[in-house]
C-alpha cells in the first residue's frame, strides 16, 4: 500500500496547427492538466470524476507512468516517481476494455503477468549460505558526497570511509527471480476466491458476460499485490444493472485489500456511491475535492453543483439586495421572494451590502415543495420512475423551465398549474460573473488552497 502526491502537476500535448491558433487566441488551454494538486492517502478510493476532456484519465496515466509528467512532482509513498519507469511502480490498472488476451482462459489471463516479472531474491551458494556483497548504494553515495565536498578536511574523513564500505561485504546480495509455479498457483486462487470467480477459470473471454470478464481484470491486477490501485472507467462498457452489481463488488474489494484505489469516471452515481472523496474536474482544473456528502451539499460553483446530481440542480438568474435581517430575491419572472438571513447559510459580507447583486439561484428538485403557497408554475411534463416522480414546471411569466422531484406517484398533468416553494438552507447563491458559491465555505476552501 502506499499514498500518492502529486504537487503542481501540469501535462501539455504536442498540439496541431489548428489548436495553437486556438491557443495563441486564447480559445483552447495548452495543457490537459492544469496545476493539479492533490495529496491521496494510504488506502484511500479516490475518485476522479468530470466530463470527457477534462483530464482524468490523464491524470491516472501519468500516475502509472504511461504518460510523461510536463512539469510538477509526483511521489509515491515517499518515492519521487516522475522519471519511474511503470514497470517498476507496482501499480495495477484495470481498463475500460478489460483488456484480456481472447485466446486464454481466465487462469492463464490472470497468471500471465507474474509469468514474466521478476522479483528481488537472496542469493544462496551451494550450501544455501546466504552471500554477501558491499553496499553499493552507500557506495554510490559517498562517491557523491565526495564529488561535492569543497574542502580536504571534508573529502579526508570520506575517503576513509568509502575504502571501508568497499571492502566490507555486509549486504545480501539480492538476484531477480521468476515466481514459482506454486506461487502463481496460491496467488491466483486467492485472487478467484476474493472474486468469486473460481468457476470461471477455465472459461476464456468469449464464453464469459462483461460482468465476468471485469472480475477476471481485476483478478489479473489483484495477484500483482499491488500498492496501488488504478481504474479507467472500468464500468462504461457494462449494462445499467451490472454496473450497480460491480459498483458494490469494487467497494467490498477495497474494503477486503486495503489498498490506495482511484478511479476515473464520467458516471456522477459512480462517484457518489464509491468513492471516500471525489475530485472534480474541469478543463484540466480541480473545482473541487471532498467527501460525496460536501460535494453534494456544498458545490464550490455552478459547474460542481449542475454535475454533482440526478437529475441536475435547478438554476436561475436573479437579483438579490439585502433588507434589514432578510434578502430579497428577484426571479426571472420579476415576482419577489423575501428570505429571512438567518435561515440561509453565512453569505459573505460583499453580497449583503445593501447593493443589489446579480446572482445564479441553484436548487435541487428534491428541495423544491408543491402546495397552497409559493410561485406559480404550469406542470410541462411528469416522469414517473417508479420510487420517485420527477414533475418538469415552467416558470410562470418566463421561459424558465425547472424540475420539482417527489417520493410518492404524482396524478399531475401537462398543462397543470401549482404553486412551488422552499427553504432557505437548501437554496445555492452563486456569483453569476465567475460562477462561484456566495457563501463563506468558499472562502474557507479557498484559504485552504493557499
Amino acid at each position: 500500500m502506499a499514498s500518492i502526491l502529486l504537487k503542481h502537476i501540469y501535462k501539455e500535448y504536442t498540439h496541431s496547427k489548428k489548436e495553437a491558433k486556438k491557443i495563441n487566441e486564447g480559445d483552447l488551454s495548452p495543457f490537459a492538466v492544469r496545476d493539479f494538486n492533490l495529496e491521496i492517502k494510504d488506502g484511500e478510493f479516490v475518485v476522479l470524476v468530470g466530463p470527457s476532456g477534462c483530464g482524468k484519465s490523464t491524470t491516472l496515466r501519468m500516475i502509472a507512468g504511461l504518460e510523461d509528467i510536463t512539469g510538477g512532482e509526483l511521489y509515491i509513498g515517499d518515492v519521487y516517481s516522475n522519471n519511474i519507469d511503470a514497470s517498476k511502480r507496482n501499480i495495477a490498472m484495470v481498463f475500460q476494455n478489460y483488456a484480456l488476451y481472447p485466446h486464454m482462459n481466465s487462469y492463464q489471463n490472470m497468471s500471465y503477468g507474474l509469468k514474466l516479472r521478476k522479483i528481488p531474491k537472496v542469493a544462496l551458494d551451494k550450501e544455501h549460505h546466504v552471500i554477501y556483497t558491499v553496499d553499493k548504494d552507500r557506495i554510490k553515495l559517498l562517491k557523491k558526497q565526495i564529488k561535492e565536498a569543497k574542502t580536504p578536511e571534508e573529502v579526508e574523513p570520506l575517503v576513509k570511509e568509502l575504502e571501508k564500505v568497499e571492502n566490507d561485504k555486509c549486504v545480501p546480495k539480492m538476484k531477480m527471480v521468476h515466481y514459482s509455479k506454486e506461487e502463481i498457483d496460491e496467488r491466483v486462487q486467492k485472487a478467484a476466491e476474493i472474486l468469486d470467480i473460481k468457476h470461471l477459470l477455465d472459461r476464456k473471454p468469449s464464453d464469459m458476460s462483461g460482468g465476468q470478464r471485469q472480475r477476471v481484470a481485476l483478478g489479473r491486477a489483484l495477484v500483482r499485490d499491488p500498492k496501488v490501485f488504478l481504474l479507467d472507467e472500468p464500468l462504461s462498457n457494462l449494462d445499467a444493472k451490472l454496473r450497480a452489481s460491480m459498483r458494490s463488488e469494487i467497494v467490498k474489494l477495497h474494503k477486503r485489500v486495503k489498498t490506495t484505489f482511484v478511479y476515473v469516471t464520467h458516471d456522477q452515481i459512480e462517484a457518489m456511491t464509491m468513492g471516500d472523496r471525489i475530485v472534480v474536474m474541469k478543463d484540466g482544473i480541480i473545482q473541487q475535492v471532498g467527501s460525496p456528502s460536501e460535494i453534494y451539499d456544498n458545490p464550490m460553483n455552478t459547474f460542481v453543483a449542475g454535475f454533482i446530481g440526478t437529475p441536475q440542480m435547478n438554476f436561475f438568474d436573479v437579483k438579490l439586495i439585502a433588507k434589514a435581517k432578510e434578502v430579497v430575491i428577484t426571479l426571472p419572472n420579476n415576482k419577489e421572494v423575501s428570505i429571512s438571513l438567518k435561515d440561509l447559510r453565512d453569505i459573505q459580507d460583499e453580497y449583503i451590502s445593501g447593493e443589489e447583486k446579480e446572482l445564479t439561484l441553484g436548487i435541487r428538485g428534491e428541495h423544491l415543495v408543491l402546495g397552497d403557497k409559493g410561485i406559480d408554475a404550469t406542470v410541462s411534463f411528469v416522469e414517473i420512475l417508479g420510487n420517485t416522480t420527477n414533475i418538469l414546471c415552467k416558470l410562470d411569466g418566463s421561459e424558465i423551465e425547472f424540475n420539482v422531484t417527489v417520493q410518492e406517484r404524482s396524478e399531475l398533468t401537462s398543462g397543470d398549474k401549482v404553486k412551488v416553494s422552499f427553504l432557505g438552507k437548501n437554496v445555492h447563491l452563486f456569483d453569476k460573473e465567475t460562477g462561484k458559491t456566495i457563501y463563506k465555505y468558499g472562502l474557507e476552501e479557498v484559504k485552504d488552497e493557499k
